[in-house]
């Protein structure tokens, strides 16, 4: 048996294929990968073909924060399957998995950041964590040392900031610039900057949060995070997709 587990986000459905965790001990999803890909919302159909050459899965659990048009056509792909089970569409919950809701309506929290969250606490375990999921927005969020979700910030993704310049202004260019220290031509510096603004959030929740949580871990993940890295000067874990982690955490607690 396997898991199929989806993260349907702003711009791409991402999914991976999973073995189940063992008896003894906790299983991380990034130790028990099988098979990984991405396409574009407009181009889900287009799974099917990776699909097809994966067997049956034995759990399917999304996570959907693209709304119900998706739906459908991801319903449809996993018509491949005809004997594979209901899939498994997750929510936010008050508490699950370890970690604690702290929403004043805990069903309001994205099931993204919640899943990331999940995914965080198993890295991390009885630590206090800043997790930082880089996308279509960025988004971070403060666990503490026993799992309580306190709150978290949401800001456009590093993408989405440089597109606004441009959609928004007269002559700022759409143009792919690099991040220099000292930028002499513009498309160089919408670049920089908006790291540096990626950045400086980021570490301004980090030490907002660590006076009270010296332990602070930072963990982060998602498309821009790479680029993001680098910009920061403190320390930060790495993870390829905390959503999809936090998925596998979710599906071995289902029956």
């Amino acid at each position: 048996m396997s898991y199929l587990l989806i993260d349907i986000g702003n711009t791409f459905l991402k999914w991976g294929t999973y073995s189940p965790p063992s008896s003894q001990g906790r299983s991380l999803a990034q130790d028990k990968m099988l098979a990984f890909g991405r396409v574009l919302l407009e181009e889900i159909s287009m799974v099917t073909k990776e699909w097809r050459r994966q067997p049956a899965p034995g759990a399917i659990v999304i996570s959907n924060v693209a709304g119900t048009g998706v739906v459908n056509p991801t319903l449809r792909s996993l018509e491949i399957w005809p004997d594979a089970p209901e899939p498994h569409w997750i929510t936010s919950r008050a508490e699950q998995c370890g970690v604690k809701n702290g929403y004043l309506n805990p069903a309001a929290l994205g099931c993204d950041r919640w899943a990331a969250m999940i995914g965080a606490r198993a890295l991390v375990g009885e630590r206090p964590a800043l997790v930082v999921v880089c996308g279509t927005a960025t988004t971070m969020d403060l666990l503490t040392a026993d799992g309580q979700f306190l709150g978290g910030g949401i800001m456009p993704g590093l993408g989405l900031m440089v597109r606004a310049l441009h959609q928004n202004t007269a002559t700022l260019p759409d143009a792919q610039g690099e991040y220099v220290d000292y930028p002499r031509q513009t498309v160089d510096a919408i670049a920089s900057g908006c790291a540096h603004a990626q950045a400086g959030a980021v570490e301004r929740l980090y030490f907002l949060h660590k006076r009270n949580h010296p332990d602070l871990r930072c963990i982060l993940s998602g498309g821009a995070a790479r680029t993001l890295g680098p910009r920061l000067t403190i320390e930060f874990t790495y993870h390829e997709n905390l959503v999809l982690e936090g998925l596998y955490q979710i599906a071995t607690t289902l029956g």
